[in-house]
This record gives C-alpha cells, structure tokens and sequence, in this order.
C-alpha cells in the first residue's frame, strides 16, 4: 500500500491519499471468495474485498505517518473510497484528528464538592415496601433507628455516585486550562454526540424539550451555547489528560500495551490503530488518577438531605 499525499486541513485535521495495487486487490478479493458465506454479487465482493485490504494493509503507513510526523491521534480514520478498479486497484482518503498545539496551564490544585442527590420520602418508602418489613415505619424509636438506617443505606450509594461525578468535574476543569485552537471538525463533532446523549436522556425519562427550557428559563439559542461551550470543554479536559500524561511520564510501556491487548475485548479496527488507542486510555487513566490525588474533593453531608418534592 502506498501512501500518496499527507496534509493538514488546520492543525490537528489529517487528511491523507493512499493507494493499493491490483495485486493487493485481488489479494483480498481471493480471501473475501475463500470466507464463508461469500458475497456472488461483483460490486459487494469489491467492497468487501477494499475494506479487508485497508484494514490489513493501512496499519503500517499510519504507523509511519505517526513516528514521521510525531503525530498523537486521538480518533479512528474516517475512510473513504476514491477510485476502484479490479485491474488496477484503488485509491482511498482517510480522515482523522491528531492532538494540535495546545497549552496545559496548571493540573492540580481543584477543588470540587461531592454533592449526592437528595432523598424523596416517596424513595424510602418504595425501598422499605421492597427490602424491609412495616416496623420501619413505625413511630417508636426503633422504628425510627430502622427508617434511618434504611436512609443511610441509600445515601451511601448516593455518595459513592456523586463522587464519581466529582472525578470527572475535576477532568471538566482540567479542561478550563488547556488553552490553544482546536479542529472546527472535531469539536463540532463532540457537540453533536453531546446533543445526541442529551436527547436520549430526555427520552429516557419522558421530558419535552420545551418544558425542559421552560424549567430553566432558558431560549433554545442559549440551550446550544451552552451545551456547545460544555461539549468543546470536556473534550479539551480529554485532550488535557493526554498532557499530563506527557508532563508526568504517565505513559504506559510497550510491555504494558502488549498485556492490555492480550486481554483487550473492545471493538478491533487495525493494530497500529488498536495499540494507539489503549495506551492512550491507559495514559488517561493514570492522568486522570493523578489529577485526582492531586485535588480535593471536599466531602458530602454527613446525614442526607429528605425532601417531599420529586427529584
């Protein structure tokens, strides 16, 4: 496989040509005929026949492209097929994101409230019918010991949750200090995905979009420029990991990568690809832990909070 062209529609946009032989595609044409079940249809065996021979034979340029250029990507190439023809082969583009030139200012220090949710009556009460017996509705002191315990038997949860939550307020804020341009395509890309995973949870729990903006007083304008500059954030705290990581020698070893792969049952596109991606996901772990040993995440309440309102 040859590669043809490399480029940069902005820094951190990668664009590149590649070319294989007919030899090459008839390769993978005679492997896609000896699989099972076959495609007899010439235009999908062709397809077929392309999409294994970019698979097997796209790894080592992207590789190449990756040590020549000391590029870091943080997507999977978006592939798109230019020319086929059986006798002569074909020719394919590929798009993807690498890290561009940023700036990481400081990546300790936040602080961030663990903050669970408050208790309905109407949730104890569903969780006694379900796990306990009527005495812990009772009016004397046991009962009252009982109904407590219960309380903080879901409180407890309910912290755990929260301090989740609290981590990754801490990356959100990690994101408020990586400074520099980013791909228009990339972010626009993290903000439809943003939107998309706030539709399905307005779904998920039966709320109308208007009513949600009613609620918080908001015009459907001032909706996007939020979620807009929230989206670019969060994907600049993920990118912001990716340089601590580098400023703290987080990255994992070859030796690491290759046990993580071993056990890896995540979806496989090619192993240049597959190796980036883990040691990436190891790094931002470690990154991510750091930052967090290196902040505080100031404790919640000590008793929860009961309410009667609905949550």
């Amino acid at each position: 496989m040859k590669l043809e062209h490399f480029g940069m529609a902005e820094p951190g946009d990668c664009r590149v040509v590649f070319s294989a032989s007919a030899a090459q595609l008839e390769a993978a044409v005679q492997a896609e005929q000896a699989a099972p079940d076959a495609p007899a249809d010439e235009e999908e065996l062709l397809t077929n026949a392309v999409n294994r021979a970019i698979l097997e034979g796209f790894s080592p340029l992207f590789a190449q492209l990756m040590e020549e250029h000391h590029l870091t990507p943080v997507t999977d190439p978006d592939f798109e097929l230019l020319a086929v023809n059986r006798a002569e082969g074909f020719r394919a583009g590929a798009e993807f994101f690498c890290l561009p030139p940023l700036e990481l200012g400081r990546y300790t220090g936040f602080v961030q409230p663990i903050q669970p949710r408050p208790i309905r009556k109407l949730t104890l009460e569903l969780e006694i019918n379900r796990r306990h017996g009527d005495e812990d509705r009772a009016a004397d002191e046991a009962g009252k010991l009982a109904l407590r315990r219960v309380a903080q038997e879901i409180y407890r949860t309910r912290c755990a949750q929260a301090e989740t939550l609290a981590e990754r307020e801490l990356v959100y804020q990690l994101g408020g200090e990586v400074k520099g341009t980013l791909p228009k395509q990339l972010v626009a890309g993290n903000y439809f995905a943003e939107q998309r995973e706030f539709n399905l949870r307005l779904q998920a729990n039966n709320v109308n979009f208007d009513q949600y903006l009613k609620v918080r007083n908001q015009t459907v304008e001032q909706f996007r420029a939020e979620l807009h500059a929230g989206a670019e954030q969060k994907l600049r705290g993920r990118l912001g990991l990716l340089l601590v990581a580098e400023k703290e020698q987080l990255w994992p070893t070859e030796a690491e990568v290759d046990a993580a792969l071993a056990g890896w049952k995540g979806e496989r596109t090619f192993p240049s690809n597959d190796r980036r991606k883990l040691q990436q996901g190891i790094a931002s772990q470690r990154a991510a832990a750091f930052v967090r040993a290196h902040s505080t995440l100031t404790p919640p309440p000590a008793e929860p909070e009961i309410i009667e309102a609905a949550e």
